[in-house]
């Protein structure tokens, strides 16, 4: 099997992607907006690809291990829960429990609180995998972040803390019905 390196599959689809914005644009000037909007885009593409190269270690997809990750205390999660959590749809999070199931790293349990309901808590595999794959995780993102000087990083924060908070007053104010985020 030809290896290929995720670098070489993503950087092209950034590119492209890129360019679309841009002739979307050529119109009118490129705004401060567009390309501010334009560069959060490619960090998120750029990081997904990494957690994706990351991931693939473990077999594992973003979806599983975001779930992973949600399933952190005994109790572990309803699976309407997790599919709020997650903006993932209750199948999905069927198929993806299924999947977490397989590997035997989580397993659906009756919820004590509703008879009607089921948790998915993860097995003691699932705990030591989480721990694992978590780590590894982790020491990509603190090798991506190297770029960034302390205080960089903390600017960066403020930055998009305040982005964040930003676009979630802003959501709630066009849509008062929106799920919680």
């Amino acid at each position: 099997m030809k290896m290929v390196s995720i670098a070489t599959v993503f950087l092209p689809i950034i590119y492209n992607a890129t360019m679309s914005i841009e002739k979307i644009s050529s119109s009118t000037s490129t705004s401060t907006s567009l390309r501010q909007y334009q560069m959060i885009h490619e960090v998120y593409v750029l990081s997904d690809a990494c957690d994706r190269q990351i991931l693939s270690q473990y077999d594992l997809n973003i979806s599983q291990f975001r779930l992973l990750s949600l399933l952190h205390n005994q109790r572990g999660q309803r699976l309407t829960v997790l599919s709020q959590r997650l903006l993932l749809s209750k199948s999905t999070i069927t198929r993806l429990v299924d999947q977490l199931e397989h590997k035997g790293w989580a397993q659906r349990v009756a919820d004590p609180e509703d008879r009607r309901a089921q948790r998915v808590v993860l097995t003691p595999a699932g705990f030591e995998q989480r721990a694992i794959i978590a780590d590894a995780h982790l020491q990509s993102l603190e090798k991506r972040l190297q770029a960034l000087t302390d205080e960089e990083k903390v600017q960066l924060k403020i930055l998009l803390d305040k982005l964040s908070a930003g676009l979630r007053s802003r959501l709630e104010a066009d849509n008062p019905y929106q799920i919680a985020l």
